[in-house]
């Protein structure tokens, strides 16, 4: 740093913060409303009943029961129902020794749509001129599947990324 640029102050009153803190307050009221204490059921919900599973299903609230532990509903999609209510003994194991034992001790089902995921669509190649023209522009770059890679980037910003 040149010795004639002047040293920066950070805004007054302003401090960094890290944005998993910021998140966690406005999402933990939230959370709080459907009775979940935080995220972890959320975040590790592809873990416990696994990814097949996951994509299908989701923990949607915690019900508190005074004495008999608590009953997780988990929304489901179409026919996988089913399948969520066979393996209920081993998702509530699982729970359990996430959270401690008999903390949850039901599962109930609930089937509807899951909220949409993004549908990311497939792009098709860029035809073979404009690769070869992408990697002529690239010069003396060393041959390899970087080059490659940048070639193909290179034909699609060239034409728009209409293909």
């Amino acid at each position: 740093m040149p010795n004639d640029m002047p040293q920066t102050k950070p805004a007054r009153g302003f401090q960094g913060r890290s944005v998993g803190t910021l998140l966690a307050r406005i999402v933990t009221p939230v959370m709080r409303k459907r009775g979940f204490r935080d995220i972890d059921v959320w975040t590790h919900w592809p873990v416990i009943v696994g990814p097949q599973l996951a994509a299908f299903s989701m923990p949607e609230r915690i019900s508190r029961r005074n004495t008999q532990g608590a009953v997780l509903t988990v929304k489901v999609e179409g026919a996988m129902a089913l399948e969520v209510q066979h393996m209920a003994p081993l998702i509530l194991e699982r729970l359990n020794r996430h959270y401690g034992a008999g903390s949850i001790t039901k599962i109930a089902i609930i089937q509807g749509p899951l909220p949409a995921k993004k549908q990311y669509r497939l792009q098709k190649p860029s035809s073979n001129e404009e690769l070869v023209r992408a990697e002529a522009a690239l010069g003396p770059f060393p041959d390899g599947p970087l080059k490659a890679a940048l070639a193909r980037l290179g034909a699609r910003v060239k034409d728009g990324g209409k293909k």
